[in-house]
């Protein structure tokens, strides 16, 4: 079985975003990027201000902050 180095999920919204963020915090070893056709909410998720994220759940902001750029990319498609 083949180990399993990166991962795309289409969609960075309520349910892309979060579960994509938790994947990268908990498996840093797997690269994972979130692509979206909305360059404002792409924008707001690579913000440096975590106020921005477009979803609100606690401790996602420092997830996102320890993963992102590392194993985490959220991109336009």
């Amino acid at each position: 079985m083949k180990e399993i180095k990166n991962i795309c999920c289409i969609g960075a919204g309520y349910v892309g975003g979060p579960t994509m963020t938790m994947i990268a915090a908990k498996c840093p070893h797997i690269n994972v990027h979130v692509v979206d056709i909305n360059v404002d909410r792409i924008n707001a998720w690579n913000d440096p201000n975590t106020d921005h994220i477009p979803i609100y759940e606690p401790g996602l902001a420092s997830l996102v902050n320890e993963a992102r750029g590392k194993n985490l990319f959220f991109l336009q498609m």
